[in-house]
C-alpha cells in the first residue's frame, strides 16, 4: 500500500512566487510539497499522486484535498485487544471473564492471527462464519493446544444472545438474528448496520501514542492517527503490526461512530446481566 505525505513547502518570498506561477510539485521519499493550496495546485497534485500510484494521502493541517484518507480500519483491526479493554471497563466487566463473536468471513492469516490472539485476552472466542469446514479446522488446532474457541454457521442463533461482536469482513447482518443492544466493533469499511439497531457501532478509535515517535517529529502539523496508521500499514504481518502498537504504548481515549465520537454515557444503557441487552432484532 503506498501512502504519500502532503505539505506546504517553506519558500522564500520569491521562490514561492515561482513555484506557484509554474505549480510545480517537490517530491522527497514520498513527501509531496506544494508551494499553495491553489485549487489548481491541488487537482495538479492529486493527478501526480494518481499517476505515482499513491493509494492514501496524509495532509498537513489546513491543507484540504480531495484524496483517498485513512479512514482508521486498519488501526482499530490492530487495536481490537485495547477495545475490548476499553468497552468491558466502561461496563465494569472484566475481559478475561467474557466471551465474545466474531464474525469472520474469509480463511485468511490475519483473521486467525486475530482470533489467536483474543483467545488470550477474553475467556471465550466465538467464530461465526459461513466457511465453516475451514475455521472447524482452526478449532481442532488450537484444541491441540488446550486453546478453546467455538464456531458455527447458525445465522439465527449464532449472535441471537451476543453482547460484544468483532466484524472482522462480513459486509451486513443480512439473515442473522442479531442481539439489537449489542455492541459491535465494526472492522470492514463497506459493512452496513441496520437502522433499527439500538446498540454502539464502533467504527475507529482515538488514541494516544505515548512514544515519542520520528514519524511524529518530523510531522508535527499532522494527524498523529494517522501517522501512526501509516507505520502500522508498513508491515503485512499482524504479530509486527501489535508489536509495533504494544511499543508505543498506545492508549484508546474514546471511540468513534459513523456519527462522530460515542459519548461514554452510551455504554451506560448496557446492564451486567438481564436488561437492554436482551433486546433482538432480525434483518
Amino acid at each position: 500500500m503506498n501512502i504519500a505525505l502532503v505539505k506546504l513547502d517553506k519558500l522564500k518570498r520569491l521562490e514561492k512566487f515561482y513555484k506557484k506561477l509554474f505549480k510545480i510539485i517537490r517530491v522527497v521519499n514520498r513527501t509531496y510539497y506544494i508551494p499553495d493550496t491553489d485549487e489548481k495546485i491541488k487537482n495538479k497534485l492529486i493527478l501526480k499522486l494518481k499517476s505515482d500510484g499513491i493509494d492514501y494521502a496524509i495532509t498537513e493541517k489546513g491543507i484540504d484535498l480531495d484524496y483517498p484518507k485513512l479512514d482508521g480500519k486498519h488501526l482499530l483491526k490492530c487495536a481490537i485487544p485495547e477495545v475490548l479493554n476499553y468497552c468491558f471497563k466502561l461496563l465494569n466487566k472484566n475481559a478475561e471473564l467474557e466471551e465474545i463473536y466474531v464474525l469472520a468471513e474469509n480463511y485468511t492469516k490475519e483473521n486467525i492471527k486475530i482470533i489467536e490472539t483474543l483467545t488470550e485476552k477474553v475467556k471465550v472466542v466465538n467464530v461465526v462464519t459461513t466457511h465453516l469446514k475451514q475455521f472447524q479446522e482452526l478449532e481442532k488446532r488450537l484444541e491441540r493446544k488446550d486453546i478453546y474457541i467455538t464456531v458455527s454457521s447458525n445465522k439465527r442463533k449464532a449472535l441471537k444472545n451476543a453482547e460484544l461482536i468483532i466484524n472482522l469482513d462480513c459486509k451486513n447482518f443480512n439473515g442473522f438474528n442479531v442481539n439489537k443492544s449489542s455492541i459491535i466493533v465494526n472492522c470492514n469499511h463497506e459493512f452496513s448496520l441496520n437502522k433499527d439497531f439500538e446498540g454502539v457501532c464502533i467504527e475507529k478509535v482515538n488514541a494516544n501514542i505515548k512514544k515519542i515517535m520520528r514519524i511524529f517529529s518530523e510531522n508535527e502539523n499532522m494527524n498523529k492517527e494517522e501517522l501512526f496508521e501509516a507505520e502500522l500499514l508498513k508491515t503485512n504481518e499482524y504479530d509486527e503490526a501489535r508489536y509495533i502498537l504494544e511499543k508505543a504504548k498506545m492508549q484508546i481515549t474514546g471511540v468513534v461512530g459513523k456519527r462522530g465520537i460515542i459519548n461514554v454515557g452510551e455504554f451506560e444503557k448496557f446492564s451486567v446481566g438481564d436488561g437492554p441487552l436482551s433486546k433482538k432484532f432480525s434483518i
